[in-house]
Order: C-alpha cells, then structure tokens, then sequence
C-alpha cells in the first residue's frame, strides 16, 4: 500500500475520489453515444439521460463534500474539480447536440466525421487516464498519467486546428462553416477539460500528502 493509500485509507476524501469515478464511467458512456450519433443517430434520449445521471452524481458528490469530514483547505478545490468533471458530460452533449441539430435534412460531411470520430477516440483515451488517476496511489503515478493527457491533449489540438484551417480554405456555406468550427471547439474543451481535472487531481492529491 502506497503513502497516498495509507493517508486515505477510510477517509471522506478516498470515498469522494471513488465517486468521482463514476461520473467518469457516465463520460465514458456519454462518448460511446456520440461516437452513434457521429456515424448518424439523431437520438439525443440516452445521451440526454446519461447527463441527467452524471448531474445527480455531482450533487451528491459536493454534498458529501460539504458534510463529510474534509480537510478546509481541499473543499473549494473539491467542489471544482467534481464540477469539472460535470462539465466534461456536459460538453459531450453539447456537442452530440450540435452535430445532431446540424445534420437535420443534411447528409453526413465525410471529412467531420472522419475528425470527429478521431476525436472522440482521443476523448476515450483522455476519459480512461482520468479514471486511473482516480485510483492514483502515488504523486509520480497521477503525474505520469497527466503527462500522457496532456499528450492526447495535445493532439486533438492538432485535429481541431486542421479542421479549422479546412473550415477557411475549402469553399462551403456559412452554415457549415460555422458547424465546422463549432464541433472543432467542443470536442477540443473536452480534451481540455480532461487535462484540466487532470491537474486538479495532483493538486488535490499534493494537499493531501503535505
């Protein structure tokens, strides 16, 4: 058992790390449904309902926060990253939405798809490093695996900027031109925001060791 296991053992911060857990099993589940609605599924139900879920986890989670026994200085720090982490199913959604509410009367455009669907297996990726880091017994291991976000990070950013750069140089109409950029981006702030709790999580980690 690591350092990390040890302090934790028992504690209102190891049973909020392993809730946390399952809004991330709710982002994963939410990608799997874009990745159906990215290949041309218009049902918005599932993925609606998976969000609803992720929102009753996250409130359940900050009450925990608020009433367990945890230490002042890690609440506020708590509280964001379990929002955070709402806001990666959030965005999910946000962009199943977009795409969906695009495509009415349209047929799929190859080269969205083809991004998109690298996209979101980056997003995958991200999600199941997120998810280790949860379980994360060591700084240097939380750190690694940040390192290795980071990197997929990195590359969807990659993606998103050819999207947009395609988005200026092939000629299309304004609306698809917007919808261009506009799936680039939210599929880009769920990238970021997996880095984002990422960095939260060996934050909060850091304050607990100290």
């Amino acid at each position: 058992m690591g350092i990390l296991d040890r302090i934790l053992d028992g504690s209102t911060e190891k049973h909020i790390m392993d809730m946390g857990k399952e809004v991330i099993d709710q982002a994963v589940a939410a990608n799997k449904i874009l990745v159906k609605i990215i290949d041309g599924s218009q049902d918005l139900d599932e993925l609606r309902e998976i969000e609803r879920v992720a929102d009753k986890k996250v409130f359940e989670i900050t009450y925990s926060i608020t009433a367990g026994a945890i230490a002042p200085n890690l609440i506020d720090d708590m509280i964001r990253f379990v929002d955070m982490e709402d806001d990666i199913v959030d965005t999910i959604y946000n962009l199943a939405r977009a795409i969906v509410r695009y495509r009415r009367g349209r047929e799929n455009n190859p080269y969205i798809k083809k991004n998109l669907l690298e996209l979101s297996g980056l997003i995958n990726s991200a999600l199941v490093l997120l998810y280790e880091m949860h379980k994360s017994d060591s700084i240097i291991t939380a750190r690694t695996l940040r390192h290795k976000i980071y990197e997929i990070e990195n590359k969807g950013d990659e993606i998103k900027d050819a999207m947009l750069d395609h988005a200026f140089e092939v000629d299309v109409d304004f609306k698809l031109f917007y919808h261009m950029q506009n799936v680039a981006y939210l599929a880009d702030d769920v990238l970021d925001g997996c880095q984002d709790a990422s960095d939260m999580i060996v934050s909060i980690l850091r304050s607990i060791i100290t």
